[in-house]
């Protein structure tokens, strides 16, 4: 009898134990929720021109260092609004709380709903923001919102898992096409949360002029996923890029270094 009593605690042991290295993972909001978000990114970009003396010395008489160094810290704080589900979709209002963006200025709220797990902006109220600005925004932020899709399975401790995302970036006049791919790599799961290992690799995909161009880039970061909540929690990263293009004229030389980090608090509306 003791010996049946101990295989049967062993093996809810073991099965507990089991239970701890694996998570089923999916990414999006849920309905009645309240996520209020704050995130700092420091950026910094090394703009190094080769060109004949003559080019050099017009760009410095325009007031254009060589190199040119830029810093730049953004800040941002949002809560984000879940409400009831009703059928297949729940309304979503995002409110900006804290931002040194200009455009994106303290108390500009945006209206949607989430159908299906695909978010949907309606509108936006900004007490700033001129109706032509509003239009060009709605979209991009609706597509911003809906462009990263995490897959819906379990996942393992030690199992990663690979996503491939695009990205625009304007340089000159030239605007270059990359691609990230992202590797998410389950390292422990502890206390309902999983915590994943962020490796990035940066490369170009094209540019919108016939220009030679050579880019590499890597990023590396942690991600906290709250298991019940289905949200990421902690989100940090730090990237560097390397880019040289060759133009008409001159060459460019660009390197950007950022660090990103956000969390995200999650509590149940009292609605």
């Amino acid at each position: 009898m003791k010996k049946t009593i101990l295989l049967i605690l062993l093996t809810i042991s073991i099965t507990s134990c089991k239970s701890q290295e694996e998570i089923d993972f999916k990414v999006g909001y849920l309905p009645n929720y309240n996520y209020t978000l704050t995130q700092k990114q420091i950026s910094e970009n090394n703009v190094k021109y080769i060109a004949s003396d003559e080019i050099l010395k017009n760009l410095k008489n325009n007031g254009v260092e060589n190199p040119t160094i830029t810093k730049d810290t953004s800040l941002l704080k949002s809560v984000s609004k879940t409400g009831k589900l009703k059928g297949n979709e729940f309304s979503i209002d995002i409110e900006l709380l804290e931002s040194n963006n200009p455009t994106l200025t303290s108390g500009t709220k945006f209206f949607g709903k989430s159908i299906d797990g695909k978010t949907k902006i309606d509108s936006i109220y900004s007490s700033t923001m001129t109706e032509e600005k509003k239009r060009t925004l709605l979209p991009a932020m609706e597509s911003m919102m809906n462009q990263i899709k995490y897959p819906n399975r379990k996942i393992k401790v030690g199992e990663s898992f690979e996503q491939k995302n695009p990205m625009s970036m304007p340089i000159a006049d030239v605007t270059i096409e990359m691609e990230i791919n992202s590797i998410y790599t389950l390292k422990k799961v502890e206390n309902g949360i999983g915590y994943f290992d962020l490796d990035q690799v940066y490369t170009i995909k094209s540019a919108t002029k016939d220009y030679e161009m050579e880019l590499d880039g890597i990023g590396k970061g942690q991600i906290d996923y709250d298991i019940e909540k289905q949200f990421f929690t902690k989100f940090y990263l730090e990237m560097e890029m390397n880019l040289k293009t060759e133009l008409e004229v001159f060459s460019i030389k660009l390197q950007t270094k950022s660090i990103t980090d956000q969390t995200t608090e999650i509590i149940k509306a009292s609605r």
